[in-house]
């Protein structure tokens, strides 16, 4: 009889244990299931912060990669009630391809990564999502540290539902300062994209009005420090009235594959000794003034927004 009593408490205490045993497992199923739940992805390109993904790539109607442009669908798209201004991670299906951090939109100071401002634009309307990055950088051997928002798998992703825009290049083709009464720079603006866009022609606006969108020529001493002499062109700057207003009249047509050489001519500029120097143009285009995502499409082309940022070392002899 002990023996038989010994065998029944003996089977009660495993078939306890196997319970248990089940019952964990099921919980840390269920934990499991949460997790992915919580970071479940929708496939394709999305972003994703505090375990909720803000952006799918349903919501997007195109990615201008020339500025990383996301123009969204719908207005305000994005969410605008984030107060957790922490990081955020850009996705392909399942593969994390870099993260950034998310700002307040009066942050007045942007770390050397990726950027989003999570609350509403600084420079963009409520139909675009920029994703700023404060380009070049260096590491800290002096090399320039690849822009992480250029991956081959978010053009794939893009290009797979023709999302994906190359938008407009430009580069600086010379820089010729002869004196401070004569600098000359040559532009090449190319659209490297199968669509007509609309660009800042500055022989249409005139050169004042058009370096109120631009900062234009910058000579500096050096191209790596942070710390340098810079000289600049001295002319008077037009503001358009009223201040965010913009025209067709300004723009001109850059077609499909097409390229366009710009010169643009200072006659007022800081005096310069001869040596090396490195410049820096940027060159503009509407950024805040289009206020109906409708008027970005007009007869011929798209009108284009964003900034081209380029440089270049130069002699002055």
């Amino acid at each position: 009889m002990k023996t038989l009593n010994k065998i029944f408490f003996l089977t009660i205490i495993l078939l306890c244990a196997c319970n248990k045993d089940i019952t964990d497992i099921e919980d840390e199923q269920d934990t499991d299931e949460q997790i992915d739940n919580v970071l479940e992805l929708p496939g394709g390109f999305c972003i994703v912060t505090n375990d909720e993904v803000v952006i799918n790539q349903d919501d997007i109607e195109r990615y201008d990669y020339s500025n990383h442009l996301i123009y969204m669908k719908k207005v305000k798209a994005f969410p605008s009630n984030i107060t957790d201004y922490g990081n955020f991670t850009v996705f392909v299906d399942n593969d994390s391809i870099y993260s950034g951090q998310l700002f307040p939109p009066y942050a007045s100071l942007r770390k050397t990564q990726p950027t989003i401002f999570a609350d509403g634009q600084s420079m963009y309307k409520d139909y675009i999502v920029s994703i700023d990055y404060l380009k070049p950088v260096w590491d800290s051997l002096g090399n320039i540290v690849p822009d992480p928002r250029e991956d081959d798998r978010i053009i794939e992703a893009l290009k797979k539902r023709n999302q994906f825009r190359e938008g407009l290049s430009c580069k600086i083709n010379s820089v010729k300062y002869f004196s401070s009464d004569s600098v000359i720079i040559d532009l090449v603006l190319n659209n490297k994209d199968s669509v007509n866009y609309y660009h800042m022609d500055i022989n249409k606006m005139g050169i004042n009005l058009f370096h109120y969108y631009t900062h234009g020529l910058i000579i500096k001493q050096t191209k790596n420090s942070a710390f340098y002499e810079a000289y600049r062109h001295k002319m008077d700057i037009e503001k358009p009235e009223p201040w965010n207003t913009w025209k067709m009249e300004w723009l001109s047509l850059i077609k499909a594959k097409e390229s366009k050489n710009i010169t643009i001519r200072y006659n007022s500029f800081d005096s310069i000794t001869k040596g090396d120097y490195f410049v820096n143009f940027e060159y503009p285009g509407l950024k805040f003034q289009v206020e109906n995502k409708e008027d970005l499409v007009q007869d011929s082309g798209l009108v284009w927004l964003g900034e081209i940022n380029m440089g270049k070392e130069i002699i002055i002899e």
